[in-house]
This record gives C-alpha cells, sequence and structure tokens, in this order.
C-alpha cells in the first residue's frame, strides 16, 4: 500500500521517514534529555551530601521513657481496635529501618491496616550502659513496656514482634516470661542455630575467643566493629551499590531509597559490653537455643516454654542470617501452633520495598490477625 502524504515526513534529502518513527524518536530524545538533567541534579547533590532521606517521618509520640530506651506510639486515625503491636528492634541497628521513608516504610503498611503500632527504641549505649546484659533487656525493660503498651492501649494483650537481634530479646522475654499478656510472638530473621551463622558474625570463632578483644574503653563493643563484619560478607556490595546507584541516578525514587538503605547500614551502633559476653557464651560456645542451654538472671529457661502461637519470618537470600540458622527455631518453641514463612528475601527485604510491602508484609499481618 502506498505511503500516504499523513504519515510521511520529507527528508533534507528529498526521502522520507514514517512520522510515527520520528515522534518516538523525538519521544527517546526527550526522555534522555530529561534523565540526563536529572542525573547531573541527583549527582551534584549525592557527592555533596545534601541529599540526606527524610527518615523516620511517620508521625509518633514518646509514650514511656526510662533510661536510653524510649517508646514511640505512631499516630493513627484508622485503630482497628485488635491487640496493639509491639515492634523491638536490634541493639546493634538503630530502629528507623522500620519507617525508612515515606512510600517505603513497614510502619505505614502496618498502620493502613490499622494497627495499634509501638517500636521500641533503645538508645545509643555509653559507659553508663556497659554492663547491659540479656537481664537488663529482657527482665527489666520489656516487662514494664509490655505492661504499659497494654494499659496505655486499653487491651488485654498484645502481639510482639522481634527483628534480628530483637528477636533474640523478645524469644528470651517469651521464654522467661510465661505469664506475659502476649496474644502472638513474631521473629524476623533471628538467628537461632549459631553453627550456620557466617563465622564473621558467631562473635567467637571457638570457645577460646575472648570477648575483651573487641571491647573498648567504653566497656562496649563499638559500632563499626559489628559493621565491618557485615560488610565482610559481601566485599563486593560497596562497589555494585555504587555502580547501581550511578546507572540509576536519574531514578529520584531509586536514589532516595538508595541513600536511606546505605545511611542505616552504615549506622551501627555500640553493642553493650555485658550483653557481647553473654551472647558469646550463651548462645554462641553452647548454641544455647538448639542445645537448650539458656539462662535469665539465674533460673534455667526453654524455647519449649513458649506456648503462644508463633510466626518464623525467614528470608532465602539472607546472607546475614541465613535460612539455615533460623529454620530450625520453628521446631524449639512449645507452641502448638506454629507458622514458618520463608520469603525469597534478604535480611531487610523481609519487610522493606515495593515486594515486601505487597506480599511479604500483608502476609505477617494477615497470620498476626488471625490470632
Amino acid at each position: 500500500m502506498p505511503t500516504t502524504e499523513s504519515n510521511k515526513t520529507e527528508k533534507i534529502d528529498g526521502s522520507s521517514v514514517d512520522a510515527t518513527t520520528l515522534d518516538r524518536a523525538i519521544d527517546f530524545v526527550r526522555v534522555q534529555t530529561d534523565r540526563n538533567r536529572k542525573s547531573i541534579k541527583n549527582g551534584l547533590r549525592h557527592y555533596a551530601r545534601l541529599d540526606r532521606p527524610p527518615i523516620s517521618s511517620t508521625p509518633k509520640d514518646t509514650v514511656w521513657q526510662r533510661d536510653k530506651v524510649r517508646l514511640w506510639r505512631y499516630r493513627s486515625e484508622n485503630r482497628s481496635g485488635g491487640p496493639p503491636l509491639l515492634l523491638v528492634h536490634s541493639l546493634v541497628n538503630r530502629s528507623y529501618i522500620f519507617d525508612l521513608v515515606p512510600g517505603n516504610s513497614m510502619v505505614e503498611v502496618l498502620l493502613a491496616r490499622g494497627q495499634d503500632v509501638y517500636l521500641v527504641e533503645w538508645g545509643i549505649p555509653d559507659a553508663a550502659d556497659a554492663e547491659n546484659s540479656f537481664e537488663t533487656y529482657c527482665d527489666d525493660y520489656l516487662p514494664e513496656i509490655v505492661n504499659f503498651v497494654v494499659a496505655n492501649s486499653e487491651a488485654d494483650d498484645l502481639n510482639l514482634l522481634g527483628y534480628c537481634f530483637g528477636g533474640i530479646l523478645a524469644l528470651l522475654y517469651a521464654a522467661g516470661h510465661t505469664d506475659a499478656p502476649l496474644r502472638s510472638l513474631t521473629t524476623l530473621a533471628t538467628p537461632t542455630d549459631m553453627t550456620k551463622m557466617p563465622a564473621q558474625l558467631r562473635s567467637s570463632a571457638g570457645s577460646s575467643f575472648d570477648p575483651a578483644l573487641v571491647i573498648d574503653e567504653t566497656g562496649n563493643v563499638p559500632g563499626p566493629v559489628i559493621g565491618n563484619a557485615i560488610r565482610s560478607l559481601t566485599p563486593t556490595a560497596d562497589f555494585a551499590a555504587k555502580a547501581s546507584l550511578l546507572a540509576n541516578l536519574w531514578n529520584d525514587d531509586y536514589v532516595a531509597a538508595h541513600n536511606a538503605i546505605t545511611l542505616w547500614g552504615d549506622d551501627q551502633i555500640p553493642f553493650a559490653g555485658e550483653t557481647f559476653r553473654q551472647m558469646t557464651q550463651m548462645l554462641s560456645n553452647d548454641n544455647g537455643f538448639v542445645n537448650d542451654r539458656l539462662t535469665l538472671g539465674g533460673r534455667r529457661i526453654s524455647l519449649g516454654d513458649i506456648t503462644i502461637p508463633f510466626l518464623n519470618v525467614f528470608g532465602s537470600k539472607d546472607h546475614i542470617v541465613p535460612a539455615a540458622a533460623t529454620r530450625p527455631l520453628s521446631a524449639l518453641v512449645g507452641s502448638t501452633a506454629v507458622t514458618d514463612l520463608e520469603l525469597a528475601a534478604g535480611h531487610v527485604g523481609l519487610f522493606i520495598g515495593r515486594r515486601a510491602h505487597q506480599v511479604g508484609v500483608p502476609a505477617m499481618l494477615d497470620w498476626i490477625e488471625g490470632q
């Protein structure tokens, strides 16, 4: 069929080109020009350190405080009236990973589902906290916090969720306080079988390891010690992340997410020295969870004493706490209502990112709300 005048354009040499093709070429140039402009802008802002993301920006109130520990309650006009949800974070990272940036926040997803969300912020240890032990967190702070949350929300009990080392604290608390007002317990990426953990993160290469080797003059383990151990697991990851950032500088959302995750990943805080000593002996050398050799406040406790509904969440792509180190947990608790949720995600990807917010977190909430 001959080309009509309406869909061809004359070129300088007298030949013709399809108008649709020309439109597409113009659109391509326009898109690339816009991307180049954004790449230059974002690149300049990034390397001038002007692009710090608005982390932990969901409105919240400090409703309880003792020493350096604070309890936050997130504001919401959409609470469903069910039991409140208490998030227990790790001792070695900042808690804002739960509320990373607007549009990429687990807290936002929880609030949208009507959850009444509380978060324990442990604070940054200094010399005054060097003697903080498992008992400090699990026999002292957490019982008071749990009782406060239940009373403050006028509830009968609450759902407890612990992430990574926060999961360890939640397990020890639940095992040591079987009369606590807990509706359910959820752990995310919580190390259990320490023989399956990467050597750099076992806190000891064997029973001869002396914790004093990594404890500084404040009596604590410096944040960079933990951070460097984690980074050593993937020595090329930093280069790959920078290369990916360079390729995506035009994407404002990508740059914001990259900056927030990088900021959090480099933001390790000191680890209380006495807790580190206990972890080295009880959890690493004795493999206390698996071998049922746990003590708290001088008394023997056991994961078998946990009889409330239990959800064990772990990632098949987690290189920090591999699935093999977490999977055995489900067989160690005493509950008859135990569920494993294995997600195709890494250590943070369990609850950060689009897929986590569309699949992983809703699956956790479906389970929690069903108890």
